[in-house]
């Protein structure tokens, strides 16, 4: 009876120290399978034999769907990232309390000229306007967005919008470059409006100066052969025809102008040296520019640059921008010019004129280019339009900087 009483107890004692046993390596293998959960951690592979078989089957089916979740999640990633590289619309996406960014594709890298950074704070030294910009665009509104970056002006269409993700927000704002399209319209625009402006106005012009003309040479004839008026008379009546005259010739010398804006710019294109086209115009320029008192200089950092272009329309250009510069420094104690040609970073050649006038206020900066419009008191608007027709048809860019009282340089940029 104690016999069979101590091999019950014995058992017993054996079967809960097995199931104890097993108890502790089903917690062992729980425990390790919960913390390679947490590490994101798939690669271990349990056997699916044994006593605890069941249970490591479970584990490896786990593991199986984490993996093609993480698997599609991966893809879909990879999808989306190709997506946003392929698109011609700038992306950027920063964390709006550590600024951090999270993603920022190539079209925004190039649309900015900058590289693509790990933090927004590094624009508050490089374009410390840009950088404010980001952070007060206005949410889930387009709004049209002026950009100052590196010898450029870019209007973009901009929209933001805010979202949450592994316990941060975010500031997802996309950019679409719109300058060139809006510069576009506005350029038919006006052209269409110069062609009907220059039909009504020389179809009115030409008849009066024919006209007056004809009335000036019968005066002439009449006085010759049977003066019936006075002299003091036919003096006025002379004068009268001759001021109606000079005043058609100048309206139709007026239309002739405006209609270059309406056609076609024809390049006639060859490789030129930067340096030798302003030293050009220094030297055309500089006899009356001294006459004036205006210091006249002439700079360059690399005299070799050529690059293909119509020289003598590239050529007006330049004087253009110099007689606008005459104007600029009018009243300055010691009005100053400059040229300058060279290269910048990326290679591309530039013809600068600075000078250190008055420079343009930010009111009027976006209007200089418009036909028509002028700050000068008998100027026509139509030099600084035509002056962007012809950079444009070189493929190039004209970049403008000015501070009030401090002066303004106006630059021809390259990109051939």
């Amino acid at each position: 009876m104690i016999v069979g009483a101590s091999i019950v107890f014995l058992f017993l004692a054996v079967l809960s120290i097995y199931l104890l046993c097993r108890q502790r390596k089903i917690y062992r293998d729980m425990a390790d399978y919960t913390e390679s959960l947490l590490n994101k951690d798939f690669s271990r592979k349990y056997p699916e034999k044994g006593k605890n078989k069941r249970l490591h089957t479970q584990f490896n089916t786990i593991t199986t769907a984490f993996l093609n979740l993480a698997g599609e999640k991966e893809a879909q990633q990879h999808y989306l990232k190709e997506m946003l590289e392929l698109v011609d619309t700038g992306i950027l996406a920063y964390d709006i309390e550590t600024h951090e960014t999270l993603w920022m594709n190539d079209s925004l890298a190039t649309l900015l000229n900058i590289p693509r950074i790990k933090n927004i704070n590094w624009l508050k030294k490089q374009n410390a306007g840009l950088f404010n910009e980001l952070l007060t665009i206005p949410l889930n509104e387009n709004i049209l967005l002026t950009i100052h970056a590196k010898k450029q002006t870019l209007k973009t269409m901009t929209n933001a919008s805010l979202f949450h993700t592994g316990g941060k927000t975010y500031k997802l704002i996309a950019f679409h470059n719109v300058s060139a399209t809006m510069e576009e319209v506005e350029s038919d625009a006006w052209k269409g409006l110069l062609n009907v402006m220059t039909h009504e106005i020389m179809n009115s012009i030409v008849p009066v100066s024919s006209l007056s003309d004809t009335l000036k040479k019968k005066i002439h004839s009449l006085q010759q052969t049977a003066p019936t008026l006075s002299e003091a008379e036919l003096e006025d009546m002379k004068f009268a025809l001759e001021t109606i005259h000079r005043r058609s010739e100048g309206l139709l010398y007026f239309a002739e102008t405006y209609r270059n804006l309406s056609q076609k710019i024809v390049l006639h294109s060859q490789s030129c040296n930067l340096y030798e086209l302003i030293s050009s115009v220094h030297f055309l320029m500089s006899p009356s520019l001294t006459q004036k008192g205006i210091v006249f200089t002439l700079k360059t950092d690399h005299p070799e640059v050529t690059t293909l272009m119509d020289r003598d329309l590239i050529e007006q250009v330049i004087i253009n921008f110099v007689t606008n510069a005459t104007y600029a420094v009018s009243g300055k104690e010691q009005p100053q010019i400059h040229l300058f040609s060279g290269c910048d970073k990326e290679g591309h050649p530039y013809i600068t004129v600075a000078d250190n006038g008055n420079g343009i206020p930010d009111e009027i900066r976006e209007k200089i280019f418009i036909p028509f419009f002028s700050t000068k008191k008998n100027g026509n608007g139509i030099g600084l339009s035509i002056s962007r027709e012809i950079v444009k048809q070189h493929n190039g860019k004209i970049h403008v900087q000015s501070q009030t009282d401090k002066g303004s340089a106006f630059t021809i940029l390259f990109r051939q």
